[in-house]
């Protein structure tokens, strides 16, 4: 299925209305938030994607965030390289702690452009649908956050969705 950008602000607003109406336990967790399902699917995905790349996955469970967690895979095992320079780069998978979400993507050393190899974006996609995991595109992610909860970021403006459901608040 695949969804509009409509659909994913609707998606990622009513997700956001439901803490700000205080339904949650906080901005970091949703109030139906099952830390032991989220854990259990979060390990599975970073089995998977062991896998599926031939080596270890590092993981790591964030604090003081709407992201539950990250899985890194190393740049040896991954296809994506800089755009000029062709250096390997590690890719970076992060859940969040809300609805599913997830998000992934290359690191980019030294301000050089990542290029995504369509062998990354396809081994990656397929472990975390096959978990039910929402990926988000990248452009609704980048895009300046204007819901209910800004306050909790201050008067800087620079936060974006992405910051909301990814980064700590």
């Amino acid at each position: 299925m695949t969804m509009g950008d409509a659909d994913w602000w609707s998606i990622l607003r009513a997700l956001d209305e439901g803490v700000a109406r205080g339904d949650g336990d906080g901005l970091e967790v949703p109030r139906d938030f099952d830390h032991a399902a989220v854990q259990g699917r979060f390990d599975r995905l970073a089995e998977r994607l062991s896998h599926a790349y031939g080596c270890p996955c590092d993981s790591g469970l964030a604090q003081d965030s709407a992201c539950f967690g990250s899985i890194w895979i190393p740049a040896e095992a991954s296809r994506s390289r800089t755009k000029r320079t062709r250096i390997p780069l590690s890719l970076t998978v992060r859940v969040s702690k809300f609805g599913g979400l997830a998000t992934y993507g290359a690191s980019s050393p030294g301000g050089h452009d990542p290029y995504l190899h369509p062998d990354d974006r396809q081994r990656i996609e397929q472990e975390l649908t096959g978990l039910g995991y929402l990926i988000v595109p990248e452009h609704i992610l980048a895009t300046p956050y204007d819901g209910p909860n800004g306050w909790v970021f201050g008067p800087t403006g620079n936060e974006t969705w992405a910051t909301r459901f990814f980064d700590q608040l």
